[in-house]
């Protein structure tokens, strides 16, 4: 069964995570990690690198709840997920691939506390060793560690997508908008792609310039030609950890975006639905957490009030069956008013996922060219085996509730081709 108490929370701003804070000099959208709090009873942080993770620890201590962050840890509601290998796109001889890259260390099991807090950046945030050694302490058994292994299909997957030119341009589009959107520079172009043999690999062609888009992503955020390609990988593999987890995923745009694509994909082209997929979206009376706390206008304490009080929010997103919308509008006007918070801005509500009560249905047979007969679970084509092993796990007990921006008419566009290939 779905644990809606839970969900994944990737933090670090790059291109296709938060890349408006990202732009300003951000490294973490701590916002969107005290939405998450708000919202579930657990929270699985994602960090990327170690001298981020030490930023992380450093909001708490500059507060002065270091003790109170501890305290949030050992209770489990705050928890920390850590992918133990980088995954990057690399570029030679203008021929990209996608890799999952590991270090010695990292392939070590349980290797997050040399990785993350015998670092310099800890020592610089916690200057004495018994702050350190309570750390150390705390986190021991509360860090989930997976490692490259676990990842292969998703991998897999994401190579096959870099072979389709409307996948290409798919998402590339989602880092143009979101970029257009945040730099005021009006309607963004659309993007297009092909895709090129050459020497026996596949050379992408596009229609816009990288180099332009360089200058306007600006130093910070590092934007380069491999980018998209790492981000469509980075989104099945926060799309796998959930299914595997069996919670929820609480996303920034435009991740949220990729993670939607590809979980519609999965229903598509595995359950043969495209209703499975719902969205919510409402203007609420609410407070906008996220930008609030990333203007440090909000702190830990007022985070924790809310949380407090926003129980509904929690008990709704936990209920079986349909859930009633204008509940949770009311919930949050309740508990915006309760918090003494009603002078604030306005807040974009946004949800997708499995939001009702229906049941999905059965997985359909997945025909492999050449082997007449053969069905997912025997074999399965190269890429493939990944949408239909998200697909049966959303056919049985995964029902996913995803917070973030979606609008399924993108994808929609680029599975129509897809009908005539796959006996739609």
């Amino acid at each position: 069964m779905s644990n809606h108490a839970q969900a994944i929370v990737p933090i670090s701003t790059w291109c296709y995570c938060s890349p408006e804070l990202g732009y300003k000099g951000f490294t973490l959208d701590i916002g969107v990690m005290a939405e998450a709090l708000i919202y579930y009873e657990t929270i699985f942080v994602n960090i990327t690198d170690r001298t981020q993770f030490a930023t992380f620890i450093d909001w708490f201590v500059k507060q002065g709840q270091y003790d109170k962050f501890l305290s949030l840890v050992s209770d489990g509601v705050i928890q920390f997920y850590d992918y133990s290998f980088t995954t990057s796109a690399v570029s030679k001889d203008n021929i990209t691939s996608i890799w999952n890259i590991v270090d010695p260390i990292q392939e070590k099991p349980n290797s997050f506390e040399q990785r993350f807090l015998y670092h310099s950046s800890i020592e610089s945030v916690l200057s004495t060793g018994g702050q350190r050694k309570k750390l150390y302490s705390t986190l021991r058994g509360k860090v989930i560690e997976v490692k490259s292994t676990e990842f292969k299909a998703a991998l897999q997957n994401a190579r096959s997508d870099h072979k389709e030119p409307r996948r290409n341009a798919v998402i590339l589009q989602a880092f143009v908008d979101e970029l257009y959107r945040f730099r005021n520079l009006g309607h963004p172009p659309q993007v297009e792609s092909k895709v090129r043999p050459s020497d026996g690999l596949d050379k992408i062609q596009w229609n816009i310039s990288f180099d332009e888009l360089t200058k306007l992503a600006g130093r910070e955020l590092h934007f380069h030609e491999q980018t998209p390609f790492t981000a469509g990988a980075i989104s099945n593999r926060l799309l796998w950890s959930a299914a595997n987890l069996n919670c929820d995923l609480y996303l920034s745009k435009p991740m949220s975006v990729m993670v939607g694509d590809k979980l519609y994909e999965s229903s598509f082209r595995a359950l043969k639905t495209s209703s499975a997929i719902d969205t919510l979206q409402r203007t609420v009376e609410f407070p906008n957490v996220r930008n609030l706390v990333n203007e440090a206008k909000l702190n830990l304490d007022d985070i924790l009030l809310i949380r407090g009080k926003a129980g509904k929010f929690r008990k709704w997103l936990q209920s079986e069956g349909e859930r009633d919308r204008d509940a949770l509008i009311a919930y949050h006007n309740e508990v915006a008013k309760d918090s003494g918070f009603t002078k604030t801005n306005r807040a974009m509500l946004n949800l997708f996922g499995i939001l009702g009560g229906a049941a999905i249905g059965g997985i359909v047979e997945h025909k492999v060219p050449g082997i007449p007969g053969a069905a997912i679970g025997a074999v399965a084509a190269a890429g493939t085996e990944y949408l239909f092993d998200i697909a049966k796990r959303m056919n049985q007990d995964w029902k996913p509730i995803i917070f973030g921006d979606w609008v399924k008419n993108r994808i929609e566009t680029l599975l129509d081709d897809l009908k005539d290939k796959e006996g739609f």
